[in-house]
């Protein structure tokens, strides 16, 4: 029996601020776990992230000035937040995950923190610190010679696994 292929495109969420346009796409913990296990990553250690809901962030500075955004500072709704890099590595590191899976991890997360010139782009993987029970949005909040802005992705939702 061959199975439909499915479009991540069709799971893709955009929103754009001006000249900034970020997206968020939700992977599947078949995606995730694959990905970290190719990168020295056991199966059993990598699940509780995979479990979790991971979006794939792309995020583009199209304007004219640099501009300035921290994880910490953008929120989902019922108290979800992105869960930081640092709290994952010093779990993994405690329970004695090789060194360089931990570099592979932080290579491929969306920056806690990222300071953007005009044109620029970054994008990588978060985890939210819980996992939603449906759709939810998160307000995400940056900064730049002009003031503060926020950006609303919405709907967001899960990968369904």
């Amino acid at each position: 029996m061959r199975l439909p292929a499915l479009s991540l495109l069709a799971l893709v969420t955009t929103a754009a601020q001006a000249q900034v346009t970020l997206s968020a796409t939700p992977l599947t913990r078949e995606q995730v776990s694959a990905f970290y296990i190719a990168r020295g990553f056991s199966a059993t250690a990598i699940a509780p992230y995979a479990q979790a809901c991971v979006l794939s962030f792309e995020f583009r500075n199209a304007g004219r000035s640099a501009l300035r955004y921290r994880l910490a500072d953008w929120q989902a709704e019922d108290g979800i937040r992105i869960r930081p890099i640092a709290e994952w590595d010093a779990a993994w590191q405690k329970d004695g995950i090789p060194h360089a899976a931990r570099i592979a991890f932080r290579w491929a997360q969306f920056p806690a923190q990222q300071e953007f010139e005009a044109g620029d782009w970054i994008m990588g993987m978060a985890a939210l610190s819980r996992r939603p029970s449906g759709q939810f949005r998160i307000l995400a909040r940056y900064h730049d010679d002009k003031g503060h802005h926020e950006i609303v992705l919405d709907p967001l939702s899960c990968a369904n696994d």
